[in-house]
């Protein structure tokens, strides 16, 4: 993990620089909820400056943020505060959650999972998992070379259905961004 690159990003750099405007995140988390996904009780995961948490809560949402980094955490509150939304925004551990427990109708990661190494990864599968129960949405954004749809598939298809909604086209590094709507799956209680 890297959070003294994230505190320093969250103080010194605007804070929509991972996915651009606001609209464009608007445009592709419409796309899953509009007919899709009714309000119900939602976790931002790496929710950074708190610009989808607040979207999702100005929709109806029950939502929490989390993010590790406290900068970012401090200025999700401001942002919520200055937009008139209170929602939970707690500083957590994806890879060791405990401020958090309790499932979830939706389950966002606009880039956490992407971001991290393959024992961080392992370790957030093994939190992020509780956090959902048959039938909850699991929205993911991520870039496609550093978290390609093999990996996706490896990690997610044995509990969810995975559905592609958009890929956007990027080229270099970090490549296309792609965007996922999943729905955990029934367990087969033998």
């Amino acid at each position: 993990m890297k959070k003294w690159f994230y505190e320093l990003i969250y103080r010194f750099v605007p804070v929509d620089w991972i996915f651009g405007s606001s609209s464009k995140i608007e445009e592709i988390v419409g796309l899953a909820i509009d007919g899709r996904i009714e309000p119900g009780t939602a976790i931002t995961l790496g929710c950074g400056a708190g610009r989808e948490t607040i979207y999702l809560a100005k929709r109806g949402f029950d939502v929490i943020g989390l993010d590790f980094s406290p900068t970012a955490i401090r200025q999700a509150r401001r942002r919520a505060k200055a937009e008139g939304v209170e929602v939970p925004l707690i500083v957590d551990d994806l890879t060791n959650l405990c401020h958090v427990r309790g499932t979830f109708d939706l389950v966002t990661d606009f880039g956490a999972l992407n971001d991290m190494n393959k024992e961080a990864r392992d370790l957030y599968m093994e939190n992020v998992l509780p956090l959902t129960n048959p039938g909850s949405r699991y929205l993911m954004f991520c870039f496609d070379k550093m978290l390609p749809i093999e990996e996706v598939k490896r990690r997610f298809s044995e509990h969810f259905r995975i559905e592609e909604l958009d890929r956007r086209p990027g080229s270099g590094f970090p490549g296309s961004l792609a965007v996922y709507l999943m729905t955990r799956k029934e367990e087969n209680l033998l």
